[in-house]
């Protein structure tokens, strides 16, 4: 199997750097786990990644200040799965974070530093159009240094809606996507403080999770009357972690038994089962990540291992899933890579 890290090269803004090399790739063992690196190719900053259905092209982006002029980029992935560069175009904002392939026709890209989601038309080739859309979060919430204003920290697709979870406005903006464009529809109320990150939904659609950044607490979501809202809030944090909480990726077991959560600081993965029935979480163990600052994992396609990029001791970490009690196990290390934050199989 092929796996695909994004990374950072340099500073990305006050407090945050890293000297990786840009998007390196994998070849990961899927019998014992064993990981290898195969190429990487250079550019900056170049964190967090996505790829077309086809398989065929690889999306990312420079997560750089407003100043610094990012731009996102598409790849063709070539048959030893080394990437060409097909084409670049500018972002109308400030510290892109994340994004994701909208209907296979549209790329979303959200941006923190500016609080807003910009939209880029895919071609037949995998090359992009300049933007199409443009979308600005307004507003601040309750933690004075966190937010003050909008931050927009994910573009989540499900059954045809866009959720962008707002880390600096406490809310979820969600978007209708008709013929390719977004009209904003509701937003889901987040705990004030809590600074939405992420969010994964259940494989049926009617439950979401939301990691909570400020807090490291997960919101399960549940739809009602066509709409998502908070019904629980639950902590992912051990009881003995007396530090800042600082939760940083969230993602479900193919099979929507679990849910697990990584939280730098603590440098553990939480591991939860979910019970489809009644809507509850429980919490199953806390897994050291055997390093520092978990930014991002990734569950195999398979389902039988777990990855987790440490992005301060510059390590992956191969765990082996229990899928019974979905607890983790660890088989492997990679320390060929530096700075890597986000993970994907191919």
């Amino acid at each position: 199997m092929i796996l695909y890290g994004g990374s950072y090269t340099e500073e990305v803004g006050p407090g945050l750097s890293g000297t990786g090399n840009g998007i390196y790739c994998f070849y990961f063992n899927n019998e014992n786990g064993e990981l290898f690196l195969l190429n990487t190719f250079l550019n900056r900053n170049t964190s967090y990644i996505a790829i077309s259905e086809d398989k065929k092209y690889l999306f990312s982006f420079q997560e750089v200040l407003a100043d610094k002029k990012p731009v996102v980029l598409s790849f063709f992935i070539n048959e030893d799965c080394s990437l060409k560069l097909i084409s670049k175009q500018p972002i109308d904002g400030g510290l892109p974070c994340h994004l994701n392939i909208i209907n296979n026709k549209t790329l979303g890209v959200a941006c923190y530093q500016t609080g807003s989601v910009h939209l880029f038309p895919i071609n037949e080739d995998g090359s992009l159009e300049p933007s199409s859309q443009t979308f600005k979060n307004v507003g601040a919430s309750v933690n004075v240094e966190r937010q003050e204003c909008a931050h927009s920290h994910m573009v989540a697709i499900n059954n045809n809606q866009i959720f962008v979870p707002d880390l600096g406005i406490d809310k979820i903006v969600v978007f209708n996507n008709e013929e390719n464009l977004l009209k904003e529809t509701y937003n889901v109320e987040m705990p004030l403080g809590a600074g939405p990150r992420h969010i994964v939904f259940h494989p049926k659609g009617e439950y979401g999770f939301v990691i909570n950044e400020l807090t490291s607490g997960v919101s399960i979501v549940k739809k009602e009357n066509s709409k998502f809202k908070v019904v629980e809030n639950v902590s992912s944090i051990p009881n003995t972690y007396r530090g800042v909480p600082a939760a940083a990726a969230i993602k479900m077991s193919p099979d929507g038994k679990f849910l697990y959560v990584s939280n730098r600081g603590s440098n553990t993965i939480a591991i939860f089962s979910f019970n489809f029935e009644n809507g509850k979480l429980e919490l199953v163990d806390q897994q050291y990540t055997e390093g520092e600052t978990p930014r991002d994992f990734e569950i195999s396609p398979t389902g039988e291992w777990l990855l987790v990029a440490n992005q301060d001791s510059n390590t992956i970490i191969v765990f082996k899933r229990d899928l019974n009690s979905g607890k983790l196990k660890e088989v492997a290390k990679n320390s060929e890579v530096q700075s890597v934050v986000c993970l994907k199989f191919l």
